[in-house]
């Protein structure tokens, strides 16, 4: 396999990943937890499916970008890059504020859901799926 094919790949697999996991997971598996969440106000809601469609077109324009462009410059692989990582980038750095959390400590529906741990750190499969993202772009940049 050539270099560029690889790269653009590794792209491919960021931006589904990016259109997809974000989507499948909270919207169905989580769906009890987030947009069905009784303890949520409606402006929670609102947000929660912001991040929905906010997932679906960085994925979607990361795929276009990738799909359209006859050759691999370095502008469109690296946007493509960023349009593929940018929603996991926000979701690690939005973990940090205060007030959040990355997983579901003391919640009202599912209640308390302890993270995995590896050598006492908390392993979030959220963060997991945005690092693993991050890094499949960054390396296919």
């Amino acid at each position: 396999m050539s270099r560029e094919r690889l790269a653009k790949g590794l792209l491919v697999v960021a931006a589904l990943s990016t259109l997809i996991i974000p989507i499948v997971t909270d919207a169905v598996f989580l769906a009890n937890a987030h947009m069905n969440n009784p303890a949520w106000l409606p402006h929670a809601k609102l947000h929660c499916a912001m991040s929905f469609f906010a997932a679906a077109s960085l994925g979607l324009a990361a795929l276009a970008i990738l799909k359209v462009r006859p050759t691999s410059d370095r502008f469109s692989m690296g946007l493509a890059a960023f349009l593929g990582s940018a929603f996991w980038i926000g979701l690690i750095a939005s973990g940090l504020l205060p007030g959040t959390s990355y997983g579901f400590l003391n919640d009202p529906v599912l209640g308390n859901v302890s993270p995995s741990q590896f050598g006492g750190i908390p392993l979030y499969p959220n963060v997991i799926s945005g690092l693993i993202t991050i890094a499949s772009a960054s390396a296919g940049y």
